[in-house]
């Protein structure tokens, strides 16, 4: 029994620069709370500022996060923002013309305005739009959506913690006097606008034009720009069904062939890095290595996957499958590789004038020159520096290496015009180069061209039909689950199937299950009115350092500072990320489930700020609403009086009447009439609690522990309706060991064991330990009447 003495009450005295976070408002809650003793308010305070302080170092450790980089092969740190001194050697070329060659000492003596750093521009290869995406397609631009999310909530951690730069005067901490401004180097009514950087942006390309999808047209008959619209449309359906942001710029190669790759290719040409043949222009990599010098950073073969001859000989040419012996005679050297194909048919589509002849861009070329272009826009030339480059591992080589030569190449030669002399060279084009992993099945790499992909839309179940009507039903979240935690790394590979899917979808289970129950207990104790007579007791303690572990645990796993025993090294840790989530979601409910056996009026402010941080844990890293928002009733969207919630309680009642009554007619041993039917009641209502109502996402409870149901995820995601009661044969003999085989249970159960007892529901899940309870009862009872 825990018993409270009166103590004065507990001030908390702690001030911070920027508006209140979700602890502070906790703090400043449960401050107003506290009435019990003063050792249990000690253990309160301790852990809550323990939170605070966890919140405040995770803050201040977020101006960048580690990940790994394929150009360097080592982790790196990626920053949120970029110092104006570390600018890349495309922007100081672009720029030159801003270089000061005078002499003259006018900007003597005087201190440099302030200049607000470059934010991050992340640029990612997208899809060549000629079939639909599959999972692989799926698994790498989820784990880049996470990756990409946990930036931008950095980014706005750093922005909100970015401590004020100008002079304070002194003043008492519980004065309300505004902090007076040292006006001096504001250049604007934002004091620290030149502190803050830009959010970072997120820029993809889409491959419309491409062999593959000439060849696809010409098959199907379709114009070939339709069909790349046509499956564009798809993959941007798809990534909005997994809850993957669109990027902040889209390019496409067809909108930048004349204004920006063609005069690409005419400049790394012109600069002598780059010959023709009648099939087109080709990149010269010896060329391009006698320009760049013996030992400096622009050098060919990048990311290449070894130096030995084998390598880059005639044998290995990426060339070599079609018109190879004729194109290979030609070539100078076989690392080189086109820029710019020339119409070989009369028929062929999307071709454009070029001083090179008639044709269309090589692969390799149009992201290099989009970047640029892109780069060069007036909104990000002086706001933004590309930074990371991502895609898939296959991408890795040959054309990321490609990309990066040619565009080192066309820096170079940027510089020989504008006779700047020589740059750093010590900087990289890119920086921060990230790959995701192939995804397997059946033991080879998922692809188009092996015909062994799974559609995201045949996962996701996009057809209505299909789908479940639950909102807490995501096949989307389940596969989001999947890549964040339990496919291991982004950047390894992962094998996919169905139970791996499954796996996913049971562990998401475990933290809904907290989310909806600790939302239906806070707002039972809620309308009993009894949070003012509330004691709090080293339970509530206990769930709040689970808490606080919870968030510091997330944030450390988003900036790659984890060091679990289990990893090489320091990178972005899923796993870490969501053991901690299942942590906090299972201290949760067993916090809930100890409550409602004891006596006492609980504090639900432990499992509010629990709720609150797995809400925020899981919407920093994409899921939707239909998880991070479980539990939490959207009341704009109801049409009955009441709620949902209402027309549930209804229903209970109704069954528990009905049951009720059955039950004493049982119990009485009426007519065998009565008897029966009271016995068929009692099915019906066995029914409706074990397969009706789970079918649509609802638990019900026959025993007096609150709660007495709660919304779960479906069980059977194709069941639309309640399934007509099969009618009881009275011409069965029914014994001990057919119990469960025949009669009322018929296909109800699909395995069993030595005692032909059920183990498995009909569709295959396990029968959970309260079930197996019960239907011990019912056979127990069956054979005593």
């Amino acid at each position: 029994m825990h018993r409270c003495q009166h103590k004065p009450q507990i001030t908390f005295n702690l001030h911070r620069a920027t508006k209140p976070t979700m602890i502070d408002t906790l703090v400043a809650r449960t401050t107003k709370l506290v009435s019990q003793s003063h050792s249990r308010r000690r253990l309160a305070t301790r852990s809550l500022l323990l939170q605070r302080q966890s919140f405040n170092i995770n803050t201040r450790t977020s101006s960048s996060f580690t990940l790994f980089d394929s150009l360097s092969n080592s982790y790196k740190s990626v920053p949120l923002s970029i110092t104006p001194n570390n600018q890349s050697l495309e922007s100081k070329i672009h720029n030159s013309d801003d270089i000061n060659i005078n002499s003259d000492n006018d900007m003597k003596d005087k201190d440099p305005p302030p200049r607000r750093p470059k934010g991050l521009a992340w640029y990612t290869c997208g899809p060549t739009v000629y079939d639909s995406a599959h999972l692989g397609h799926a698994r790498t631009y989820v784990s880049l959506d996470i990756l990409q999310r946990s930036l931008l909530h950095l980014h706005k951690l750093q922005s909100q913690s970015t401590p004020i730069l100008h002079h304070i005067d002194n003043a008492s901490a519980n004065d309300n006097a505004r902090p007076k401004v040292n006006t001096n180097n504001i250049a604007d009514n934002n004091a620290n606008h030149h502190h803050i950087p830009p959010p970072p942006i997120f820029i993809m390309n889409i491959t419309d034009v491409d062999d593959k999808i000439l060849a696809r047209s010409k098959e199907r008959n379709v114009p070939a720009l339709e069909l790349a619209q046509t499956y564009e449309r798809e993959f941007w359906q798809d990534m909005q069904a997994l809850n993957v942001m669109r990027p902040t710029i889209i390019t496409r190669v067809t909108d930048h062939v004349e204004s920006s790759i063609i005069p690409y290719i005419e400049k790394i040409e012109k600069s002598g890095m780059a010959y023709r043949l009648d099939d087109g222009v080709y990149f010269d990599v010896t060329k391009f290595e006698e320009k760049s010098g013996s030992g400096r950073t622009n050098r060919y073969g990048k990311m290449a996957p070894g130096r030995d001859e084998t390598l880059f000989s005639w044998n290995n040419d990426e060339n070599s499958s079609d018109e190879g012996n004729e194109r290979r005679n030609r070539k100078k050297d076989p690392r080189d590789f086109v820029l710019w194909k020339k119409k070989k048919d009369a028929d062929e589509e999307l071709t454009w004038d070029s001083p090179f002849g008639v044709g269309r861009p090589g692969w390799h070329i149009e992201c290099s020159a989009m970047i640029d272009s892109t780069m060069q826009l007036d909104s990000l030339r002086d706001r933004y520096r590309i930074y990371v480059h991502a895609g898939g591992v296959d991408l890795k080589f040959p054309h990321h290496t490609n990309e990066i030569a040619q565009a080192e190449a066309y820096m170079l030669a940027t510089n020989e015009e504008k006779g700047v002399g020589s740059v750093n060279t010590e900087e990289e084009w890119i920086p921060h180069w990230i790959h995701t992993g192939h995804l397997h099945i059946d033991g080879l790499k998922m692809s188009k061209s092996l015909k062994n992909f799974i559609t995201i839309r045949d996962v996701l179940k996009t057809n209505k039909e299909e789908a479940s009507s639950s909102t807490l039903d995501s096949p989307a979240d389940d596969f989001r689950l999947w890549c964040l935690g339990l496919s291991g790394s982004y950047r390894g590979p992962a094998t996919y199937s169905k139970s791996r899917l499954e796996e996913a979808r049971v562990t998401r289970i475990k933290i809904l299950r907290f989310l909806v129950d600790g939302e239906q207990w806070v707002k039972g104790i809620k309308s009993n009115n009894e949070i003012t007579t509330s004691t709090w007791c080293s339970e509530e303690n206990d769930l709040i350092e689970e808490s606080t572990h919870c968030h510091g645990a997330c944030h450390k796993a988003l900036l790659g500072l984890s060091g679990r025993d289990d990893i090489r090294s320091f990178d972005f840790d899923g796993a870490a990320y969501l053991s901690a989530m299942i942590d906090l979601s299972e201290a949760g409910s067993k916090y809930i489930s100890g409550i409602q056996s004891s006596s006492r009026t609980p504090p639900i402010y432990a499992v509010m700020q629990a709720l609150t941080i797995i809400r925020e844990c899981l919407s920093i890293v994409g899921f939707s609403d239909n998880t991070a928002r479980a539990g939490l009733i959207e009341k704009s969207n109801e049409t009955i009086l009441g709620g949902n919630e209402a027309l549930v309680e209804e229903l209970v009642e109704f069954r528990n009447t009905i049951r009720n009554a059955s039950l004493a007619e049982v119990k009485e041993g009426g007519s065998g009439n009565s008897t029966e039917f009271a016995k068929n009641l009692l099915h019906l209502c066995d029914n409706v609690r074990d397969e009706s109502l789970p079918a649509i996402g609802l638990e019900i409870y026959d025993d007096n522990v609150f709660p007495k149901w709660r919304f779960a995820v479906p069980r059977h995601k194709s069941v639309k309706a309640a399934k007509p009661v099969q009618e009881v044969k009275t011409d069965v003999k029914i014994t001990m060991s057919n119990f469960f085989q025949k009669g009322r249970y018929a296909n109800e159960f699909s395995a069993f064991d030595e005692e032909n007892f059920p183990t498995e529901n009909a569709d295959g899940t396990e029968i959970s330990k309260r079930m197996i309870k019960k239907l011990r009862k019912k056979r127990s009872s069956y054979f005593k009447n």
